[in-house]
């Protein structure tokens, strides 16, 4: 029995929403970086956790009709997924530091199976035949993106060490357990509670963090406002082109990056209530894509090959993932009260 096509393309298009805003806090964390020589993640994810505290914890808190124990209480629960997913990105960071882009990129690839197995063990999700080509499949479209990305660069296999690689596979872990524990959470607990409640903890540990390695780089910081557009020449095909691009200030890029991982963090739960954690780690891997995009139509970026194809595949991937019989017990519909799971249509 497949789900209703509705379902399927409303899975689809937030999962592809989502690895956009990857993109947008991608590209905001590499201008701050190339424009600005700005690294700053422990900062700029203490101000998503924050603000996810300020919205579904703090605002409920104090608007509440009704007194609501369960919700005001800080549940311990929730520093567990906390801290692996804080933990997750910082040795995201490291690992490209660490390690060539090569390497980082395949071993990044192992949260995929790690996220089937822990979910076939702690969240008693069954695979069918169709999730596992799936998979498969998603995995061949990311192998062609590596492939294309790597083709005629040396300097993607430079910089190998085993302590990047340890580093890259301990990230992809603690990716998948987050991932899975948040599928768990988020069954059980409204967007609402459990956004808050994760905030209030990421706020806690990101920001002790982000005060004893970040404290100094943040305070010299000097905060441009004005738009600066930058004019510059490349030769192609003996023929001299002028770019125009703008150059965003450094608060711009801050707030972009924060504003789009809060939206990400915000739409997650209603993807995993309908398809799961496997589905969101599979249709992340289009980031790589739009990311391109984004060098071809802002920088001077030239589309690799095999980019087009390895996109398509992806994404006939999580097409056919979605379409395939859901792998865990469906939740109480009256838990999450939203139009997208509420819809007769769609059970």
């Amino acid at each position: 029995m497949l789900v209703p096509k509705r379902k399927t393309v409303v899975a689809v298009g937030l999962g592809q929403l989502l690895s956009l805003c990857i993109t947008g806090t991608s590209s905001a964390s590499s201008a701050l970086w190339k424009h600005y020589n700005i690294s700053i993640p422990f900062t700029q994810n203490f101000c998503n956790y924050l603000l996810l505290t300020l919205i579904y914890f703090f605002i409920p808190l104090l608007f509440a009709h009704h007194h609501n124990h369960h919700h005001n209480r800080i549940s311990f629960q929730f520093l567990g997924f906390s801290f692996a997913d804080v933990q997750a990105n910082v040795l995201a960071v490291l690992a490209f530091k660490n390690t060539s882009v090569l390497s980082a990129l395949v071993l990044s690839s192992w949260s995929i199976p790690c996220i089937m197995l822990l979910s076939t063990w702690f969240l008693d999700a069954k695979y069918s035949k169709i999730h596992v080509q799936s998979a498969v499949v998603c995995l061949i479209g990311l192998g062609m993106l590596i492939w294309g990305d790597t083709m005629g660069h040396e300097d993607t296999t430079m910089n190998h060490s085993w302590f990047g690689d340890i580093v890259c596979l301990s990230s992809a872990t603690l990716y998948a357990i987050s991932n899975v524990t948040e599928e768990h959470l988020v069954k059980h607990h409204t967007s609402t509670e459990f956004l808050g409640k994760a905030g209030c903890w990421g706020s806690l540990i990101c920001g002790i963090q982000a005060f004893y390695f970040e404290y100094d780089s943040v305070i010299q910081i000097t905060w441009s406002w004005p738009v600066r557009k930058l004019v510059t020449t490349h030769t192609i095909k003996n023929k001299k082109l002028t770019f125009f691009c703008l150059r965003l200030p450094k608060v711009t890029l801050v707030s972009t990056y924060v504003v789009c991982l809060f939206c990400m963090y915000s739409l997650v739960p209603t993807v995993y209530r309908m398809v799961g954690a496997t589905f969101l780690s599979m249709s992340l891997i289009t980031s790589n894509f739009y990311s391109l995009m984004v060098g071809l139509f802002f920088l001077d970026a030239t589309m690799p090959p095999f980019y087009p194809m390895a996109y398509v595949l992806v994404i006939v991937s999580v097409t056919t993932f979605s379409l395939a019989p859901s792998t865990t017990i469906p939740i109480d519909r009256d838990l999450e009260r939203s139009p997208l799971l509420h819809d007769p249509q769609l059970k």
